[in-house]
């Protein structure tokens, strides 16, 4: 059996299990969190060395580069992604009535600090606290110093020795997935609450079909049509990863998995030589910190907002009228 059965095989047994034993399943919250902690137990320390061993192999023409062709694939996933969040409000019901006010428009919002997610004062302070932007940003600044270092190739082997460390860390740990997993959903079914699911039940049927369309269909479309890796052989490759990462509701604790299979697919379809397997490296995690297209596709949710009150208020006119009628065909 794969490891992608395994591991759809514990997501339906964890189902069936929270959905038979109900309440009973709340101690397993404990092996549930055990396992996510793991999982991002060794991320942070192997993104840091790792784009700072992988930038620091690259000469300054090379690291320019990286970074515009990486800045126009995301831009062109920028692009794709907010078609899709601006096309996701077609597929609500149109209802026309009466404003819906909530004491949320008029509360002042919490101010947020973008220098503080982005420019470390303090890089071990941001390491301990796991700011992941402010991580990478000294990462690379790092990385880049290193290019113009002389004699840097012991403190490079130690760099990929520490990478390499990690990763078999991590593999060690998506070993246990499976677990880990049935631990996960079974306390997820036991312990949901139907009704929260019933409220918003239109928005989450409409977000899982775009991004379907968009994860399985218009991405790795872009890929097969601008690489020569194909679409199916990028999807098999990543598809442990990304499986995981969709049922433990994280991207950033599978980051090393994508990585090591994006330098697979690099070596094996585009750069034999491994001049350039180790870019995902650092292209990677430097743009995680930056919206994502799934981010992007979320934003799709404030027009979801826009619209629910709407459907709010006329359920609740629809449930007035319809206690009025019964009230005056009772005769009172």
């Amino acid at each position: 059996m794969s490891f992608s059965y395994k591991v759809l095989l514990g997501l339906g047994l964890g189902v069936a299990t929270g959905l038979f034993l109900g309440e009973a399943v709340a101690p397993l919250a404990v092996p549930a969190n055990v396992f996510v902690r793991l999982l991002q137990m060794t991320v942070l320390p192997y993104v840091t060395l790792s784009i700072t061993a992988s930038l620091g192999s690259l000469t300054y023409a090379k690291a320019r580069a990286l970074v515009l062709g990486a800045g126009a694939v995301m831009a062109v996933l920028w692009v794709a992604a907010m078609i899709f969040a601006l096309l996701l409000p077609l597929s609500f019901p149109h209802i026309e009535t009466s404003a819906f006010f909530s004491p949320a428009l008029v509360e002042r919002s919490e101010s947020f600090n973008f220098i503080d997610l982005y420019v470390p004062s303090n890089p071990f302070n941001s390491l301990a606290n796991n700011v992941v932007p402010a991580v990478v940003l000294f990462s690379v600044l790092l990385g880049l110093a290193l290019i113009g270092v002389e004699q840097k190739e012991t403190l490079l082997e130690i760099l990929h020795s520490a990478v390499a460390a990690l990763g078999r860390i991590t593999r060690f740990i998506v070993r246990l997935t499976p677990i880990g997993i049935f631990a996960i959903a079974a306390h997820a079914a036991g312990t949901l609450d139907v009704e929260q699911v019933n409220r918003i039940e239109i928005y989450l049927i409409s977000y899982v079909v775009f991004a379907i369309l968009l994860a399985l269909w218009v991405l790795p479309g872009l890929v097969s049509a601008l690489t020569p890796v194909g679409a199916g052989e990028m999807l098999s490759s990543t598809r442990d990863a990304l499986l995981t990462a969709f049922l433990v509701g994280d991207l950033f604790i599978v980051l090393p998995s994508l990585m090591e299979s994006c330098s697979t697919l690099i070596e094996k379809h585009i750069d034999s030589t491994g001049d350039t397997r180790d870019l995902p490296s650092s292209i990677i995690p430097a743009s995680f910190t930056f919206p994502h297209s799934g981010k992007l596709l979320s934003l799709s949710f404030v027009l979801f907002a826009g619209w629910f009150p709407t459907r709010l208020s006329r359920c609740f006119a629809i449930r007035s009228w319809r206690s009025a009628a019964s009230f005056r065909s009772s005769g009172a």
